[in-house]
């Protein structure tokens, strides 16, 4: 049927090509007669408007000669034209021509031709009648030629160029002919040639099909009686069994005669009629059954069988092929599978832990836990099927097969750390437990994975906090050991414990002294004293360190070898966890030179009172200047060295005491008139000494040193002052540096202490608990719920880890911003400003912020630390107030003795000033522990003050509230 239908195809396509080509033909050759009638028209209208013209020029010629000479010739000539003329003329006409334009232009050649003609008729008859007079009109016969000849080329060159596109459409029509046949050729060729090839495919396939059938047929009875599968065959419209297999007869336990003819019912084999009925109705409805259970009697017992009925037509007979399968051990292995099934999902499915199971070779999912998909962000759909190389799972690929590898050596292993990238790309940490075992005979991998990335982070960032504790830790002791060598280098060091017994010596003092570090170690401190001082000068010291302040005095001092000299002295009590001096930091310059020329000085000044001009020398190479003022007199004398300290000379300043007082810095003006003041008044004080700054007329500052006592006459009465000016700029500037730095010292040494308390204190705790925590993670599985509380308790320990190291960098920052750019700062808009930034709070607990900045409205400063500074103030006063008083806060600014000084004063809880005055200002330390607070905010004002390069001081009382007192040093932009 196939191949009839092939063929059928085969040459309907042939005929309809063959109808389109002869359609093709046929308007093709129509087209060409077209064309061939166009042409055949073009060359008559050619060949009549030649023959047309040629008349046209007989005639002109005839009638011109025949006027210019009268010749009968000529006159033949045109008689012969004038009768050709109306038979060319006609030819013309009916040449079948079908263009307008062109009929146009043949229609006025007719009409010119007939008016040339009667021109050419008319001359001749004038020509006859008065053959004396020649006729001058052959010229105007000439024109009307010429106008003819013009619309005979227009005619030509219409028509030549219609031949001339006629064969050009000609030869391409014919061509594209050609072509088109020769493709339809080409097309039908491979058309036949693949018709003959399936044609004679489907030959051999029917040939082959027709073996294969007869084979079947001789194969289906042994198929049938040795099938495994019970098989019987059943007559559909009488039900009765026509034959059924060995297999099925030896699982009913009956002879083929006792079945054979008779139906499945009168054998008694079915147990339940309703589901018999179904098998029916399904066998009815669906022409078929497939996969139908149902239980049936067989050699005695009720067995389970799987029914399969399909109907077939033998011999033109229709029946019913029945295929039975005994499944009654399968269903009781499915009960138990079952069973076994809803434990694996309570294990698996519901497991806590991230499960997966894969083929091992191929890497396909075959099932994942909610957990597992969770964990990866992807649907359970999205893994199954799916190998985790498709969904780029592992971040390094060949951890898989390492994995496996490492599975097939060892038979399992637990606890291997992997990476691994969810769907969003983000790289997450796993500890990996995984087994292979065989399931539907492919080793497939059982994978359990539980979440360490905390633990790894937790992990990584300790490291990174050691890491970073250990640098800062080295920047520090570094700084500290270059501070050390900086002093140790310019300064004279020592350090005495709590018994006032050296413990360190510098080279710099064995030197000076003449001991050796053996033999200063463990001596007293003033195993070198001069035995100059009194003890009551040492008693007044010791009170004052072991008062925990710093003193600062000169010392005589004697060396091994007998000779004394000076120091100038600071000592800086270095206190332990409770606050108390437990050494003492000893920091000394040699000073002798400057005591031995003072006295020099001094000495000299009583020997060469008499010697002006030695005495010039000396001050000018002392930078002292005299001068002496007579009570009695007013009369005052000063030294010429006076002018060059003041920078002026007697011409432009009068030696008086006003004038001198004009060079006196407007800061150092009251006190020093106080001071002369007071001397002069006192009835016992012979002599006074301060030091001050002066301004010179070129605008620069310089610190000069006063002395002047009072001299008695003969009568001893005081009548005249004698005093010395010393220019001590340089020796100032040079003390104000060791000054400097004893104070970057000191307070680099109070830094250090705080971060060994931090470290050693507030890192020591949380640092414990992480590695204890992560040494007790490391022994417990992840399904044990102290893991969870274990990670819990890490991360906790981890953040109070980092709010630790946060701190440290905020107060290290502190440090660090000091050159922040100074401005000047209105404090009553800085207070509004706090103010309205914490508008709520204030208005909930109602407070009050009174002020005063009369004195001082302004100040020249960092103004992000002074609002850091007010700020933390404030808070403190609102977060620790009485609760039975609304809070009332007074601030007050004022200048004094050169200083800016802002006072905070509040009517909160207070602080007990005698049990906490050495921590009062210390790094997490808090005195009130009803509210939140970590203790940082007086550490960072006491910080952000030092900063600035003031100093803060508090004065309180329980319930009476606090008082915090901040100076200054004036300065200007």
């Amino acid at each position: 049927m196939h191949i009839q239908r092939t063929l059928f195809g085969v040459f309907l396509v042939a005929f309809l090509s063959l109808l389109f080509f002869t359609v093709l033909a046929y308007f093709n050759l129509k087209e060409n007669d077209a064309i061939d009638r166009q042409e055949k028209i073009s060359l008559r209208v050619l060949k009549s408007i030649e023959n047309l013209y040629n008349n046209l020029q007989d005639i002109e010629e005839g009638t011109t000669t025949f006027l210019a000479s009268g010749q009968q010739t000529s006159l033949v000539q045109y008689k012969a034209g004038i009768l050709r003329y109306p038979r060319h003329l006609q030819a013309l006409q009916q040449a079948g021509v079908t263009d307008n334009q062109e009929i146009a232009q043949i229609k006025s050649i007719a009409a010119r031709t007939t008016t040339f003609t009667q021109a050419a008729a008319t001359l001749v008859s004038q020509a006859n009648n008065a053959p004396s007079k020649p006729n001058l009109s052959s010229l105007h016969l000439k024109n009307q030629l010429a106008e003819i000849k013009t619309l005979v080329h227009k005619v030509e060159e219409k028509e030549r160029s219609v031949l001339h596109f006629a064969d050009a459409d000609s030869a391409e029509r014919t061509q594209r002919m050609f072509a088109t046949f020769a493709t339809f050729s080409a097309i039908m060729f491979i058309f036949f040639i693949a018709t003959y090839w399936l044609i004679n495919k489907h030959l051999a396939n029917r040939s082959r099909t027709a073996k294969a059938l007869k084979e079947k047929e001789q194969i289906f009875s042994s198929l049938f009686y040795k099938s495994p599968t019970m098989l019987s065959l059943v007559d559909a419209a009488t039900g009765k069994i026509l034959d059924t297999n060995d297999n099925a007869l030896g699982f009913f336990s009956h002879t083929r005669e006792q079945v054979i003819g008779k139906s499945a019912e009168s054998a008694g084999i079915f147990i339940d009629n309703s589901a018999r009925q179904a098998l029916v109705e399904q066998l009815t409805q669906n022409q078929k059954v497939k996969g139908f259970e149902m239980q049936v009697k067989a050699n005695g017992r009720i067995r389970d069988v799987l029914y399969n009925i399909e109907k077939v037509l033998l011999n033109n007979q229709e029946c019913l092929l029945l295929a039975f399968e005994d499944i009654t051990d399968r269903k009781i292995a499915d009960r138990k599978l079952k069973e076994s099934e809803a434990l694996f999902s309570q294990i698996f499915f519901k497991s806590p832990i991230m499960k997966c199971i894969s083929e091992a070779e191929t890497g396909v999912y075959l099932e994942v836990n909610d957990n597992y998909a969770e964990f990866f962000g992807y649907e359970k759909d999205e893994f199954i099927g799916k190998t985790s190389a498709e969904l780029n799972i592992w971040k390094r690929v060949e951890d898989r097969p390492l994995l496996i590898r490492t599975l097939r050596d060892k038979g399992t292993f637990r606890s291997l750390e992997l990476e691994a990238r969810t769907k969003s790309g983000e790289i997450r940490y796993i500890s990996a437990h995984a087994d292979l075992v065989n399931l539907d005979g492919r080793e497939c991998l059982v994978t359990a994975f539980v979440d360490i990335n905390e633990k790894k982070e937790a992990d990584e960032l300790l490291k990174g906090l050691n890491v970073s504790l250990e640098k800062n830790l080295a920047a520090r002791i570094k700084e500290i050991s270059d501070y050390k060598y900086a002093l140790d280098q310019s300064a004279i060091v020592a350090i005495a414990d709590r018994n006032k017994n050296l413990i360190y010596a510098n080279d710099n003092f064995c030197a000076l002294s003449g001991f050796s570090k053996e033999e200063l170690l463990g001596q007293s401190h003033r195993i070198n004293d001069a035995v100059y001082h009194s003890e009551e000068f040492y008693e007044k010291m010791w009170e004052t360190l072991y008062s925990g302040n710093i003193w600062k005095g000169e010392i005589k001092n004697m060396a091994k070898s007998g000779a004394t000299y000076w120091t100038a002295n600071t000592i800086v009590p270095i206190k332990d966890e409770t606050g108390a001096p437990h050494q003492f930091l000893v920091i000394r310059w040699d000073i002798t030179a400057e005591k031995e020329a003072e006295s020099a000085l001094l000495q000299a000044f009583k020997e060469l009172e008499k010697s002006e001009s030695r005495l010039k020398e000396a001050q000018a190479l002392s930078h002292l200047g005299s001068w002496e003022y007579n009570l009695a007199t007013g009369e005052t004398i000063w030294s010429e060295e006076i002018y060059r300290i003041l920078d002026t000379t007697p011409a432009q300043t009068a030696p008086t005491f006003l004038s001198f007082m004009q060079f006196i810095h407007p800061e150092d003006v009251d006190r020093v008139k106080e001071m002369v003041k007071d001397t002069l008044a006192s009835s016992t004080a012979t002599s006074c000494h301060f030091d001050c700054r002066i301004v010179r007329r070129n605008g620069d500052t310089r610190y000069l040193y006063h002395e002047f006592e009072k001299e008695p006459n003969q009568l001893g009465l005081r009548e005249k002052l004698v005093g010395i000016v010393q220019d001590v700029t340089q020796e100032r500037l040079d003390q104000m540096e060791k000054e400097r730095i004893t104070a970057d010292l000191l307070q680099r040494n109070k830094d250090l202490e705080q971060f060994a308390y931090i470290v050693s204190h507030n890192l020591r705790a949380p640092v414990a608990n992480i590695i204890g925590l992560s040494n007790l993670t490391k022994t417990l599985s992840p399904e044990n719920p102290l893991f969870h509380k274990s990670m819990e308790g890490l991360r906790t320990s981890v953040d109070k880890l980092d709010e630790v190291i946060i701190d440290l960098n905020n107060v290290l920052q502190v440090r660090q911003e000091v050159n922040e750019r100074k401005e000047q700062v209105d404090l009553n808009q800085l207070v509004e400003d706090i103010r309205s930034m914490t508008s709520s709070v204030m208005a909930k607990e109602k407070v009050s912020i009174k002020t005063d900045f009369s004195d001082l409205e302004k100040i020249y400063t960092i103004k992000s630390y002074l609002h850091s500074i007010f700020s933390n103030l404030i808070s403190n006063s609102i977060k620790y107030r009485q609760s039975n008083q609304k809070p009332a806060i007074e601030i007050m600014g004022s200048r004094k003795d050169g200083k800016n000084i802002i006072t905070f004063r509040d009517n909160g809880l207070g602080i007990d000033l005698k049990s906490h005055q050495h921590k009062i200002f210390g790094l997490y330390k808090r005195f009130h522990f009803h509210t939140d607070g970590k203790g940082m905010g007086l550490f960072m004002v006491k910080t952000q003050v030092e900063a600035l390069g003031g100093r803060i001081h508090v004065q309180s009382e329980l319930n009476q509230g606090t008082e915090f007192s901040i100076e200054f040093e004036e300065t200007h932009p």
